[in-house]
């Protein structure tokens, strides 16, 4: 009957500290095998995570292509042009780009 306790006593404090110690590797490690070096910093992963967060309205996006083309002469005439076409169709097209975003609130 001893030996029996202090056998499950060995098991108890072997499971005890097995899972003391596997929590330490996995939040090490959190899986950081599969993602890129650059831990989601990205120039490409933070424009598509801000065009995302842009509403899918007209409006939102004539804005969006307004200031992304703050540099450009004839950046204010070509995003109200893609705006007014947007206000009419429901499909906004980037008028640099021309990709076409479809769904979009008429507003």
């Amino acid at each position: 009957m001893k030996t029996i306790a202090i056998i499950l006593s060995f098991a108890l404090s072997a499971v005890a500290l097995s899972s003391a110690v596997t929590p330490a590797s996995a939040t090490k490690m959190n899986g950081k095998c599969c993602q890129s070096s650059d831990g989601g910093r990205s120039a490409r992963y933070l424009r598509v995570m801000a065009r995302r967060a842009i509403p899918h309205t007209c409006s939102a996006y004539a804005a969006s292509c307004i200031r992304d083309t703050a540099d450009m002469t004839d950046g204010l005439r070509m995003c109200m042009a893609a705006k007014a076409q947007c206000l009419q169709t429901g499909v906004h097209v980037g008028p640099y780009s021309g990709r076409h975003f479809a769904g979009m609130a008429r507003m």
